[in-house]
């Protein structure tokens, strides 16, 4: 079922980047044609999103292969890599239309509605089909969710050049394109934080959002067999699959039985690996002092 589930999202993946390619090509001449900023840094929005979506397949396909002897925990990770490039990308075609908006800003320029108005809904009725496509993966992990906010926010941007664009055809307002372009740029780079920073802290081997250390101590220390927990650290390969190892102080020597109860309760609680070593003393000048 898990093989089969990867290789639907990889079909989607392949699909959305050929599709969105179509629509970027399509913005880009209509935003030259139109004269509109926002249009083109749509256009240039989805042309990441091209590149998110294909980065996103092939990170797919390369943390599906084995462990080996070279990667001992599997590849996994070329996901996470994948979600980081993506944010930075993206981060970095907001700031550079943000610079483009300023210059619009000082000098305005009328703008072909209607031709902006055309490109604007084909945009946002691709962006619509490739983000139901991609809904039902996105909380997957990190790289399919970097993934779908390049689609979420480009529909979010076609959504207010639409707006925009009737604005300006009736009002003759065309400081607005500018405007639109602040606003879209602002909540992509708000968003894209956000990703960047959970990516960040699973590269450093922080622990995931949503797991609380102090929780897991206390499950362990409640089996009447452990006196204490120490230098426990969880850590995750992809933002979803949970790692830990841990020192336990237990009373009683059936060693085998407080193992396979302490890993069957973590399993239940959501790690995937863990590597208990048991003592039946504190530990000795040699231990790190830590957690």
């Amino acid at each position: 079922m898990h093989r089969h589930s990867h290789d639907i999202v990889e079909k989607k993946l392949a699909f959305s980047v050929g599709f969105n390619l179509i629509i970027t090509v399509s913005e880009v001449i209509g935003g030259l044609i139109s004269g509109s900023l926002a249009l083109v840094s749509d256009a240039l929005h989805n042309l990441s999103d091209t590149g998110a979506l294909l980065t996103s397949y092939f990170a797919r396909k390369i943390s599906k292969k084995p462990r080996d002897r070279k990667y001992t925990y599997g590849y996994k990770r070329s996901e996470l890599v994948a979600s980081i490039i993506n944010i930075v990308v993206l981060l970095s075609i907001s700031f550079t239309i943000i610079l483009e908006g300023v210059k619009k800003l000082v000098y305005p320029s009328e703008i072909n509605t209607l031709v902006m108005l055309v490109i604007a809904y084909i945009g946002l009725f691709g962006n619509l089909f490739t983000a139901a496509l991609l809904f039902a993966h996105r909380k997957e992990n990190l790289n399919l969710k970097s993934a779908f906010l390049h689609i979420f926010s480009d529909m979010f941007s076609s959504i207010g050049i639409i707006v925009t664009g009737y604005i300006m055809k009736y009002y003759n307002l065309w400081i607005l394109d500018p405007i639109i372009t602040f606003v879209i740029a602002g909540y992509i780079i708000f968003e894209s934080i956000h990703i960047l920073k959970e990516s960040i802290r699973i590269v450093m081997q922080g622990i995931p959002e949503g797991v609380d250390l102090d929780r897991v101590k206390k499950l362990l220390e409640e089996f009447d067999f452990v006196e204490n927990v120490h230098h426990l650290h969880i850590w995750s390969l992809d933002g979803h699959t949970l790692y830990l190892e841990t020192h336990v102080k237990v009373k009683g020597e059936e060693y085998d039985r407080y193992l396979g109860e302490m890993k069957g309760l973590l399993k239940k609680n959501g790690f995937f690996h863990s590597t208990i070593q048991l003592e039946s003393k504190e530990c000795n000048e040699n231990c790190i002092a830590d957690f």
